[in-house]
């Protein structure tokens, strides 16, 4: 299967900084990620609030809703990405984090190759985390005397007189597997 035709993983860069948004964007879309940017963390939670994202870069230094304020609010969304911390503050100020929210810190300036690699390498991870989630069953809902059996289904009805009677439909034999 070819690299566009499979679905991309979502990713939200977050950064005050328009060209360190530019860059992480030219990174992420390099390495095959679906990529849309904010300016703030406010901007960041409208967007989280329209789209779910599998991934958030977020840039703890910003106006009007700071990153370390965005990572709380992300740690209540359900789903919620993945979140990927890019500053250049020292590690003490990063470890006022919430450990169980932050996967990742990565140091500005950025290693190109090493930003690239750290998103693979996260999108994988989810990716197989997901696909070892249960799947939810479908809800099916019967009408009441309802019988399905392994190739008809028997639905009770009425005929003109009132008289109860039980119609059959076929259902369709499957394909054969070879």
């Amino acid at each position: 299967m070819k690299n566009s035709a499979r679905k991309k993983t979502p990713l939200l860069i977050v950064d005050d900084d328009k060209a360190v948004r530019r860059l992480l964007a030219r990174i992420a879309e390099r390495a095959g990620f679906e990529v849309d940017t904010a300016k703030d963390g406010m901007q960041a939670l409208e967007m989280l609030q329209r789209k779910q994202y599998e991934i958030a870069i977020v840039d703890l230094m910003m106006p009007r809703l700071s990153g370390y304020e965005l990572v709380q609010r992300i740690s209540t969304l359900e789903p919620r990405p993945i979140v990927i911390v890019a500053t250049a503050l020292m590690n003490g100020d990063v470890a006022s984090l919430d450990d169980s929210m932050v996967r990742r810190v990565i140091k500005k300036p950025f290693d190109i190759n090493a930003v690239a690699n750290a998103l693979i390498e996260i999108a994988r991870e989810a990716a197989e985390k997901r696909a070892s989630a249960p799947q939810e069953q479908p809800t099916i809902i019967v009408k009441r005397d309802v019988e399905i059996t392994a190739n008809e289904v028997i639905i009770p009805t009425a005929d003109e007189s009132g008289v109860e009677k039980k119609e059959k439909d076929e259902l369709p034999k499957p394909d054969k597997i070879e």
